[in-house]
C-alpha cells in the first residue's frame, strides 16, 4: 500500500497530506464528526436501589407475583442463566446491592437502563459459568416501551461504568463516549453511534487521532515493526515488535495508512503502517 508522503507536517496538522483527495476529505470529514459530537458530556449514574432477588424466588413461593415486578430487561437472559448454572451443579443468586446504570440517550427525560447481568447475579457453587474471559462482560443497553424493555446495543465492559452521552437533539439518540469514567482524562475514547436501530461502535479517538471501528481481526506483522502513538513515522514508539508476531486489528486511521493494533492482552494499544500487516 502507497504510504502517505511528508508524516512530520501531516502529524502536525492530523489531516491527510500527499495527493488522495478522498484521504484529505475523509479527514476533514472526521475532524467535523468529531467537533459534532463533542458536547456536554452527561455521564451514566449508578443506580443501587432496584432489588432483583425477587426476579428469582420458586414458583411454589408466588413466583408469578413477584415477576411481575422484575425488570424484562432481567427476565430476557434469566432462564438462560439458572439452566446454565444449575447445569453445572451451582445455584443462582442475585448480589445484596444491584449495578444498575441510568442515562437519557434521547434527551425526552426518561431514562434508559446500562445493565451487566453477571455483576448481578452469581452462580454460588460455580462462579466460573457466568464469566466472560479477560476482556469481561459486555453491558447492554435497554430503554422502555410500554410495560417492555426493549435493547438498543450492547457497550463493552471497559466502557460500561463510564459511560457518557455527548449532547445531541432531543428526541434523537445522542452519541455515546465510554472510556473516560466520568471527569478523568483518559487517552483512548470510544465512540457509540445510533445506526440503523441500534448503538454501534463506530470510531475511537486515540491521543486526538480519529479511528473508524471495524470488526477485530488477527493479523500478522510480517517483518519487524513499531507500534507508535500516531499514525505517523514520527509518532512516539510504544514497542517493537518481531516478523510474525499476531496483532488484533481495531480500526483504520482517517489520516494516514495506518490500523489501530491491540498486539495483547495486557498491551498498550497504538498504530502499525498497513503496508506491515498481513492475514
Amino acid at each position: 500500500m502507497r504510504l502517505v508522503v511528508s508524516f512530520l507536517s501531516c502529524a502536525l496538522l492530523l489531516i491527510a497530506c500527499g495527493s488522495d483527495p478522498d484521504q484529505a476529505a475523509r479527514a476533514r470529514s472526521g475532524d467535523r464528526a468529531a467537533a459534532k459530537d463533542k458536547g456536554p458530556a452527561i455521564p451514566a449514574v449508578l443506580n443501587q436501589t432496584v432489588d432483583l432477588s425477587a426476579c428469582l424466588l420458586d414458583e411454589d413461593l408466588g413466583a408469578d407475583a413477584a415477576l411481575g415486578a422484575c425488570p424484562t430487561y432481567v427476565l430476557q437472559s434469566l432462564d438462560y442463566m439458572t439452566t446454565e448454572c444449575r447445569a453445572s451443579g451451582g445455584v443462582l443468586k442475585a448480589v445484596p446491592d444491584s449495578s444498575i446504570w441510568s442515562l437519557d440517550v434521547d434527551a425526552d427525560g426518561s431514562s434508559e437502563i446500562l445493565i451487566d447481568l453477571s455483576q448481578n447475579f452469581t452462580c454460588y457453587g460455580a462462579p466460573a459459568v457466568l464469566a466472560c474471559g479477560s476482556l469481561g462482560c459486555p453491558y447492554f443497553l435497554y430503554t422502555q416501551r410500554g410495560e417492555a424493555w426493549v435493547e438498543l446495543g450492547a457497550v463493552n465492559a471497559d466502557d460500561g461504568p463510564g459511560i457518557e452521552v455527548l449532547g445531541g437533539e432531543p428526541g434523537t439518540p445522542a452519541t455515546l463516549r465510554g472510556g473516560c469514567l466520568g471527569n478523568r482524562p483518559c487517552s483512548e475514547l470510544t465512540h457509540y453511534a445510533w445506526k440503523g436501530g441500534a448503538y454501534e461502535r463506530s470510531w475511537i479517538e486515540y491521543r486526538r487521532n480519529i479511528v473508524d471501528v471495524v470488526p477485530s481481526s488477527l493479523w500478522r506483522l510480517s517483518r519487524e515493526a513499531p507500534v507508535l502513538t500516531a499514525p505517523s513515522r514520527v509518532g512516539q514508539q510504544i514497542e517493537t515488535y518481531p516478523a510474525g508476531t499476531a496483532v488484533i486489528v481495531l480500526g483504520n486511521s482517517r489520516t494516514a495508512p495506518y490500523k489501530y493494533v491491540s498486539p495483547c492482552n495486557g498491551c498498550r494499544r497504538g498504530f502499525v503502517e498497513a503496508a506491515l500487516l498481513e492475514k
